[in-house]
């Protein structure tokens, strides 16, 4: 492809296609990458496009009534395959010499591990010593009494059902996988159900205790650019990069400012991400969802590329503590490094830890991908094993995650002369 200059277009709705106004433009556009033939025929319609006539004076016939097929409405996705569509990106580049040439890499492709998450160090692992169904022995945490876990009354994120609960659970599932819904049922039922929101309010409280913020198709791109930012990309271990990580996980759970001292809580800025300035930071929790009967890998490399920016950005923030303070890396250094991972096929699900990799024993290497648990929510069971393993990643989230972020931001913070407490949170891993 050369470097003549480009202009895009931007996407219009397949019944009003753009007007071409040069052969030297960018188009952007939702295909089937599973479809050859669906895929040739969308970009012949985009390539020889016209503006939708109207007929019979302004009143458009829709297939659902009997009436013809308007102009640039042939083809139309429908129901599932809008879903498909959605995930996918293609980009169509057009010379003026007519040449064109289609580069797409999506979580959908086929090549997206040989693509992005080798030449990023990616890699999914096995331990069958880590597989576990109970989430108490991998945190090495005990049932709380009575539910009640001291000092996270504030976090609106917990989950404690019924037996009655329990058993509707699963057979709305089972109604589900039996009607074959599309994604956007599952993940609506299982937002309401096991992925709570904390409540929110215009001014940040001040009782400096500890909230989850679930967020929704959050658009966070990071830049190559360090200088300027603490939302960095990975660094590519290969020479060519394409792979941008502009991606928007389902649902991700994000420390809220709230819990940090108001003293310096405007400052954080200067040390660590705070997405929109002055609301949240340091991610912990990424889930995935695809429908019933598609491939668990789309939906855990979509995950793991999401959250690989997080937890490289959490190495950063570790690393640059390390340094303000001369020391090196510890073995409790190295297990803070984490992030956990959620994805469903329907009604299945898998548990999944991300953990950072390490040359030299502290030089970034990659990450890890490993799956600690897999279950269904159809059965009673399934669904008690899921309750746990989300109240314990929220657990460690809100706990040995959070001081371990505020301990490193304090230090930052302090070798820039800016006041903080002089307490510092002990942070675990």
């Amino acid at each position: 492809m050369t470097n003549k200059k480009k202009s895009k277009l931007s996407q219009t709705s397949a019944a009003e296609s753009p007007q071409l106004s040069s052969t030297h433009q960018t188009v952007f556009r939702r295909v089937l990458v599973t479809d050859p033939d669906e895929t040739a025929a969308l970009w012949a319609r985009v390539r020889g496009a016209k503006p939708a006539k109207k007929r019979g004076g302004g009143r458009g016939r829709g297939r659902g009534r009997g009436g013809r097929v308007e102009e640039g409405q042939q083809n139309v996705p429908q129901g599932d395959e809008i879903e498909e569509l959605e995930d996918q990106t293609a980009i169509l580049t057009v010379d003026d010499d007519g040449q064109s040439k289609t580069t797409r890499i999506t979580v959908h492709s086929g090549n997206f591990e040989s693509l992005v998450l080798l030449p990023w160090k990616i890699f999914e692992e096995e331990n069958h010593n880590e597989i576990t169904d109970d989430a108490f022995p991998h945190f090495g945490t005990s049932p709380p009494p009575e539910g009640d876990i001291e000092g996270l009354d504030a976090a609106e994120v917990w989950l404690s059902f019924s037996n009655a609960q329990v058993d509707r659970i699963s057979e709305e599932y089972q109604f589900m996988k039996n009607k074959r819904v599309c994604k956007q049922e599952y993940a609506l039922f299982a937002m309401d159900t096991f992925f709570r929101r904390q409540s929110r309010c215009l001014v940040t409280p001040t009782d400096r205790k500890w909230r989850a913020e679930r967020m929704t198709q959050l658009f966070v791109p990071p830049t190559e650019e360090p200088k300027n930012s603490f939302w960095i990309m990975p660094p590519s271990f290969e020479a060519s990069k394409k792979f941008k990580f502009d991606l928007r996980p389902d649902c991700s759970y994000w420390l809220s400012l709230a819990g940090f001292d108001p003293e310096y809580r405007c400052e954080l800025g200067n040390a660590m991400y705070v997405h929109d300035d002055d609301w949240i930071t340091c991610p912990y929790f990424t889930i995935e969802f695809k429908k019933h009967g598609q491939s668990i890998d789309q939906a855990t490399r979509q995950a793991s590329a999401a959250a690989s920016i997080a937890l490289y950005n959490r190495y950063l923030l570790k690393n640059k503590a390390l340094a303000v303070r001369a020391e090196s890396w510890t073995n409790v250094d190295r297990a803070q490094m984490k992030h956990y991972m959620m994805t469903f096929v329907g009604a299945k699900y898998t548990v999944l830890v991300l953990r950072a990799r390490y040359k030299d024993l502290s030089t970034w290497d990659g990450c890890s991908i490993m799956s600690i648990c897999k279950s269904t929510s159809i059965t009673s069971p399934g669904v008690r094993k899921l309750e746990g393993w989300i109240n314990e990643i929220h657990r460690w989230g809100l706990t040995a995650h959070a001081a371990g972020c505020q301990a490193d931001a304090k230090t930052i913070l302090q070798h820039k002369r800016i006041r903080t407490s002089a307490i510092q949170p002990d942070a675990t891993g």
